[in-house]
Order: structure tokens, then sequence, then C-alpha cells
């Protein structure tokens, strides 16, 4: 338990034990790396226990199936399709959630560019809470707000980390019939602080404020970092880098140098899942379904228990949907059954950016050894003239070895 041990990797920031307290005596604040941990104000504190018995970290449940009904599913409806970072699965269930008059919960930026879970009602609201969003949420007393809205009889669709998830059904103590979850694949959490200096570091490079930040969207060619600038004119201008590895932040996200230290200790990547349907991308999903179009996107669905079942007969018929096997989505989503080791940098990585600064670390530790390569690769597939000239080269490159291969076969050999 972190109150005993103040061990970090105890603690998941899910804010259970604040909310339990009887007394009201704990409360959470910033640690260095801009991580939140819990304090106890023993003054108040009565010693009854309570938060160390429902602290899900210390006492875990994993009462879901153990054989979850897998999907691989896309929404039929395009122009909802590419406002998502997946497959639009999200958007579904949150649609049919509202249209009962519910509530859904989810991460959403401020307009300072803070991460934290908010509740909406109206569909016209929801898409701030859609997309990918690569760093820690911050929970606040939304588990309150939920409780409010179960015990007023009301619909609820909450969306979260695993940790999150278990940390809300630890906190509410019983099922509610009306209350429907969904967990994410999480490879781990940055901290806010750490996304703040990433800001920064934009605005310090390209002269400009940031507006608007998403870390992935499905439109056009879609991209791995999408940043609209302001303008001298009052108007928006648009960075997007097409790969992870032009970004210092996603690069060190996507080699876990960075992530909350209960990320790597994880008790919830795993199967059973938390949620009643667990929601992630499905990497590969064009290796074991080859006629689907996966251009815009595909989710990997967990059906995990029977409430679970019951919202996805509700939604099937709006998905172009495929049943798959836990096997074969974990093949390029570890996360789904394990957690992530830890990168060899993470000891030091936060030190090092409070000592040398962002910047620095962002040119050095977090740029990737195929930066340039990278570059000049997107410059040419991108640029208007050039990229019809690498799409003529790749077609020429597949017409050759095509060629290559009917003479290897019926000859013995090939021109040379």
């Amino acid at each position: 338990m972190f109150f005993k041990s103040l061990d970090k990797k105890e603690c998941c920031a899910c804010t259970v034990c604040q909310h339990i307290c009887p007394t009201k005596s704990i409360s959470f604040s910033d640690d260095e790396e801009g991580f939140k941990y819990p304090q106890i104000d023993h003054s108040t504190c009565i010693n009854c226990g309570l938060c160390e018995r429902s602290c899900p970290v210390e006492h875990p449940l994993y009462d879901n199936n153990s054989n979850p009904i897998v999907y691989a599913a896309k929404l039929y409806n395009t122009k909802e399709l590419v406002k998502s970072s997946s497959g639009g699965l999200f958007y579904s269930i949150a649609k049919a959630v509202l249209s009962k008059r519910g509530t859904v919960y989810g991460a959403a930026f401020d307009e300072n560019l803070k991460l934290k879970h908010c509740g909406i009602e109206n569909l016209d609201d929801l898409q701030p809470l859609r997309g990918s969003k690569y760093i820690q949420s911050n929970l606040g007393d939304i588990f309150l707000d939920v409780k409010d809205q179960l015990t007023s009889d009301r619909w609820v669709y909450f969306v979260g980390t695993p940790c999150q998830v278990a940390g809300l059904k630890s906190f509410l103590k019983k099922d509610y019939p009306k209350l429907i979850t969904s967990d994410l694949v999480c490879h781990g959490v940055p901290s806010q602080k750490l996304f703040d200096a990433h800001i920064d570091y934009l605005e310090n490079k390209y002269k400009r404020k940031v507006l608007k930040y998403q870390f992935r969207n499905n439109k056009n060619w879609g991209g791995c970092e999408i940043v609209d600038f302001a303008t001298p004119k009052g108007k928006s201008k648009r960075l997007t880098l097409p790969s992870y590895e032009l970004s210092p932040y996603l690069y060190s996200f996507m080699y876990a140098m960075t992530y909350r230290h209960s990320c790597y200790d994880c008790k919830f990547a795993r199967i059973p899942r938390q949620g009643d349907i667990t929601l992630a991308d499905f990497w590969g999903a064009n290796v074991y379904f080859p006629k689907m179009n996966t251009n815009k996107g595909v989710s990997l669905v967990l059906v995990n228990n029977r409430k679970g079942e019951i919202i996805w007969n509700e939604i099937a018929d709006q998905l172009e949907n495929h049943v798959s096997r836990i096997e074969d989505a974990a093949k390029f989503n570890g996360n789904l059954i394990q957690r992530t080791e830890k990168s060899i940098y993470r000891d030091d990585i936060y030190k090092q950016i409070e000592n040398e600064g962002y910047s620095t670390i962002a040119n050095t530790v977090f740029r990737s050894p195929r930066y340039i390569k990278v570059k000049i690769s997107n410059v040419i597939i991108y640029t208007p003239g050039l990229n019809i000239i690498h799409k003529f080269y790749r077609i020429l490159k597949k017409i050759f070895i095509s060629f290559k291969s009917y003479f290897s076969l019926h000859h013995g050999n090939y021109p040379k």
C-alpha cells in the first residue's frame, strides 16, 4: 500500500482513496515529475483503513470473462469515422447512451490544454472526448459525479485507462445496471507537466501560440502530431507530423521513457480486462482481414461480460465487424495482455529535463536515430509532384519484382 511504503509504483492516481475517506483526510498534489500522489492529513484521519481496503492496486479484481469475444470493427459512417483516431467505437457507444438521456465521461483538453475527465450530455459536445490522448488525465471529483448520476437512475458511460475503470468500480462498491464502462488498452501515461513542457517547446520553436493539439487523426493522410498555431491575422495554421519519429514527445512515449512508475508494474494489462467493453486500435487488422479497408482506422473490441454483449448488440449494425482472437489482437498490441517494460532512460529522464531543459532532451534523448531519414522520406511522400514520382517509382518496383519472380519460376533465371 502506497501510504505505508511510499513506493510510487503502488499508486496510479485513481483517486479512490480520496473520495472514499469518511473524514476527507486525503488530498492529491503533484510530485516533482508532475504526477499526482495522495497525502494524508493525520490530524483528521481516524485510521479506519477504508482507503487501503478500497485501493484497486492493492486489491485488484478480475471479475470479467477470461475468454472475451474479440472483434475488429469500424463505423460504416465515413464522416464520423474520420473524426475518430481508430474505428469509431467510442462514438457508437456514446451515441447509444446519450440517446437514453445518459451522461458520457471521458478525457478532454480544456482551453489551457490541461487534460481532464469531464461529462457531457449532448452529442454535439462529444468531439473533445474523442481521439487518443497520450497523457494522464486529471480525474478530479468525477467519481462523485458519476455516482450522483447513477443514484439518480441515469445511464452513464465511463471511458478511461484500465486503472481508472478499476478505480471507479472500487469506489462504487457495487454494480449499477445503467453503468457501462470501457477500458482502453494503454501503454502507460506521461505527466501533464511533461506535456506542458512539450507545448512550450513547440511555441518557442515556431514562435507561435499553440491553440489546439491532437496526438492523431484519420483525416486525409492522417498524422501523428497535429498542432494548430495562432497567426498574426487571428487565424490558425496547422502543422502535421506524419510519423511519431518526428515528434520528441511521441518518440519518448513510444519507447516508454516517460510513464508513471505504476505503469511499468500495471496490474490491469491482462485478461480479464476491467471494462464491460475494451477498446483499442486493431494494429495488424489488414493481415487477418485483407478485404477490410483499414486506411481510416480499425478498432479492437473485447466484449468482456453480459453487459458488454447487450451494448454491442445495440450498435453492431452500424459497424463493419469481424470476429477475431485474443492471440491475433495481441500480436501487434502487446499491452492487451502484458505491461510495458521500463526504459533504461526512465529513472533519470525527468531529472535530466529539469536540469538541462526539455529542448535539450528533445534534440538528444527524445530524437529518433532515424529522424533525418524519416523527415526526407516524408517530404518526398507528402510534397505535391514529388509524391507522384514516388508513387510511380513504387509501381515500377512492383512490376519489376513480379517480372523477376515470373522468370525465376518459369525459366530458372531472369534478365539482369
